[in-house]
């Protein structure tokens, strides 16, 4: 009788453990996946009280080996929005409304003016200079992040700048 309660001691002890090791496996696969993309300075340009769109930005980081694709954006308060790229065709601006944006593995995809933003349409209320909107990000991955981000002004005579060092 002592051997079997000794044996099932055992076999339970090495269920629990197994069960552990199982459980600190799935976290660190979990914390991996948080660790492999981070966003970095969020912010949403300020507009007129009527403004039927805002534009968002932000510097989303790839930390992982392998490429991964934004898919989406997602906020309250707004009918929709879309991952948008401008850039400039035949000497005139452009703009076209993309599925997905590439973070490369081991870099950065930047949205700024005159670049990659989210076109947040149709506010129900425009935010004012110096509050916060809360947008959320989907990647391929099956990651999420929801950021709060600063509405401000934007320089455009960086962003012209930018543009200009860049051959654009």
């Amino acid at each position: 009788m002592k051997k079997i309660t000794s044996n099932l001691t055992l076999t339970l002890l090495s269920l629990l453990f197994a069960i552990q090791v199982n459980a600190m496996t799935h976290n660190n696969g979990e914390q991996h996946n948080m660790d492999t993309i981070s966003i970095h300075n969020p912010w949403v340009r300020s507009a007129p009280p009527n403004a039927p769109a805002l534009g968002a930005f932000v510097e989303i980081y790839n930390h992982s080996d392998k490429d991964i694709k934004l898919l989406s954006a997602s906020a309250s308060g707004y009918k929709r929005l879309e991952l948008h790229q401008s850039g400039h065709k035949n000497g005139m601006m452009t703009m076209v409304r993309k599925d997905f944006a590439l973070v490369p593995a081991h870099g950065k995809l930047v949205f700024k003016p005159s670049s990659w933003h989210v076109m947040m349409i149709k506010p129900e209320k425009v935010p004012k200079e110096g509050g916060v909107v809360a947008i959320t990000f989907a990647f391929d991955n099956g990651f999420s992040k929801t950021v709060n981000a600063i509405v401000k002004k934007a320089n455009m005579m960086k962003a012209n700048m930018t543009m200009k060092d860049h051959g654009h």
